[in-house]
């Protein structure tokens, strides 16, 4: 499968080089809008991918099956209705677009030139949270009560001294919520099986300034509402602190309690019993010459992309492949948020 992305952060250092690894996906173009050099392990060998500094260009040049869109939020809706037009699959990074209107146009399009468009929420593929919905699923801990998933990390001192860049403008959809609140409102959504009833956010910069700029862009946020089955939950992020404690994912249900921390250990309790640990392993061995950053990506990325790859040639949609209908539900959730 030909495969065209369009990025030189994301998309060109953790997206492409697991890519890469499949045997059936081929990367074929790479567009970077400041003309990144593309890593060394791409200019080896035969058959290197084109290098392409306008987007558009690529796009009209190639003939590409699949088109990774990692460019930054303002571009999303333009890029994703430009490849829809000619006929092209595209799976595109959150948050998907600027608002819902524009997400609900590009789900009007996708339907018009049956063109399948996949969301980048590849952190439901992680093993270990398959494992946390498999248990939830199969009701061993009952009727969902309460869902909590909060994060925090000791980002203070980097806010103050580094530069954000356009992830610190609000306009072009900088801070935490679109970065990581997109997931979080999709795993909510994925885990309870449920509509969002009432919901009441607050976004929040502690850090307006650092390294010379000014950001109005959110470093926190903080949700909570309550789900059409009556369920409620509480979904909060905070970097511009000191100390951080990591991720801790609790779903509490009338039949016991299932927690997830750091997306590394998982336990689960019935009534009255104890937390226990299930020790969950992802059985493919990373790539030795992956990155870090790759490497932590992979044991997510690489099954979402066996999906995408069994949704575009055989049109198999597996039930936890984050599609368009999922993107656009995210984006109406997230104009709440914002008061749109």
């Amino acid at each position: 499968m030909r495969v065209g992305i369009i990025g030189g952060g994301f998309g060109l250092t953790v997206q492409a080089p697991i890519i890469k690894t499949h045997p059936k996906f081929k990367v074929s173009a790479v567009s970077t809008m400041k003309r990144h050099q593309l890593p060394e392990e791409f200019l080896c060998g035969e058959n290197p991918p084109v290098h392409y500094k306008y987007w558009s260009e690529m796009l009209d040049k190639e003939e590409l099956d699949l088109l990774f869109v990692s460019s930054i939020p303002i571009y999303h809706f333009e890029m994703v209705k430009y490849a829809l037009k000619k006929g092209i699959n595209v799976v595109c990074e959150k948050p998907f677009t600027m608002n819902s209107r524009e997400s609900k146009e590009l789900l009007r399009l996708s339907k018009y030139y049956n063109t399948k468009v996949m969301i980048d929420f590849e952190w439901r593929y992680l093993p270990i949270r398959q494992k946390m919905k498999e248990i939830i699923y199969n009701n061993y801990i009952g009727k969902i009560i309460h869902f909590e998933y909060h994060i925090s990390s000791s980002q203070y001192q980097n806010l103050q001294s580094s530069k954000r860049g356009w992830m610190g403008e609000k306009n072009k959809f900088g801070g935490m919520l679109g970065a990581l609140g997109t997931h979080m409102i999709d795993c909510l959504r994925w885990l309870v099986k449920d509509d969002i009833e009432i919901i009441n956010g607050l976004l929040h910069t502690h850090v307006p300034q650092g390294a010379g700029e000014l950001r109005d862009a959110d470093d926190a946020f903080f949700i909570h509402g309550k789900m059409k089955n009556n369920s409620t939950f509480s979904v909060q992020l905070m970097s511009g602190i000191n100390h951080g404690f990591g991720s801790n994912l609790r779903v509490y249900g009338d039949k016991g309690t299932i927690t997830l921390t750091n997306d590394k250990q998982l336990f689960w309790g019935k009534i009255n019993e104890q937390l226990e640990e299930i020790k969950v392993q992802f059985q493919r061995k990373v790539p030795l010459h992956l990155s870090e950053e790759a490497s932590a990506y992979y044991p997510a990325f690489y099954p979402f992309l066996e999906k995408v790859y069994d949704y575009i040639v055989f049109n198999k949609i597996d039930k936890d492949l984050p599609i368009i209908e999922d993107g656009h539900e995210n984006q109406i959730v997230i104009d709440k948020i914002w008061g749109i």
